[in-house]
């Protein structure tokens, strides 16, 4: 019998992540889990295994803190795991001008949001290249196609992680790897209680699109290739739409929807 493949999922503990666990889980991938709370992921971890058969490592750490990526990978390749997917899952952000946001969680979103998921990247995207087979999938955002006043390190960080998706995608095209970034609109995940912005204009009083459904809708582009793929309707003409205004009138739109209310 063929082993199954590996998938490494971080912010696995909650919301697109763990969905995107289970999803693979599912399609018979063994996971290793990473993300700041152990206690959440190893119930999904137990779920997983009891409920399709795979094995489920759990690694608890903060990709905030310098050097944790590293370790990550260290830890995986100290278990001798192979990975076949990669899923950078993780990120935040805070709803705050930058001139009056907390300093110390600015510096963890950016390493949240863009190094980390570069390490990780570039810890097991080689390996990949190597065998000829793999599948990165980075989370970006729709926030990833203008600039965002009230949110401007993450709107930033998630055009890094666009940007560095689609770049990837051509470097190891034609090498049976393919590297996607996924640009859902806000999602009833947790993000927006962790952030304090379930007050803002932009997430208010809307209904929002599930976990399960941008995991699944995500995994089909991965299987397809895509470099990168913006979710549903409204959020592609959103994103698209906005190459065609004056970047600052863009922001002001931006800063709008942005506002509490």
């Amino acid at each position: 019998m063929a082993e199954r493949p590996t998938a490494l999922v971080t912010g696995a503990s909650e919301g697109i992540g763990a969905a995107f666990a289970r999803l693979l889980a599912e399609r018979g991938h063994d996971l290793v889990l990473v993300a700041r709370t152990g206690s959440k992921m190893e119930e999904h971890a137990q779920y997983c295994e009891e409920r399709f058969g795979v094995s489920a490592t759990v690694l608890p750490k903060d990709l905030a803190h310098d050097g944790a990526a590293d370790e990550v990978a260290d830890q995986v390749a100290e278990r001798d795991l192979q990975v076949d997917v990669l899923i950078n899952s993780a990120g935040f952000t805070q709803l705050s001008p930058f001139v009056s946001s907390t300093e110390r969680v600015m510096l963890a979103l950016l390493r949240v949001n863009m190094e980390a998921l570069t390490v990780l990247t570039r810890r097991f995207l080689p390996a990949m290249v190597q065998r000829g087979r793999g599948r990165v999938v980075n989370l970006s955002s729709n926030a990833a196609f203008q600039p965002g006043p009230g949110m401007a390190c993450y709107y930033a960080s998630k055009s890094y992680v666009l940007n560095l998706s689609i770049a990837l995608a051509h470097e190891v095209g034609g090498s049976g790897v393919s590297v996607t970034a996924l640009c859902p609109g806000p999602t009833a995940s947790g993000f927006q209680a962790r952030a304090a912005m379930e007050d803002a204009r932009i997430v208010k009083g809307r209904r929002l699109a599930t976990a399960e459904d941008v995991a699944q809708w995500g995994w089909a582009k991965a299987e397809r290739g895509v470099p990168f793929a913006v979710h549903g309707a409204r959020w592609r003409a959103f994103a698209f739409g906005t190459r065609f205004l004056p970047r600052p009138f863009a922001a002001s739109v931006v800063a709008g929807t942005n506002e509490r209310v």
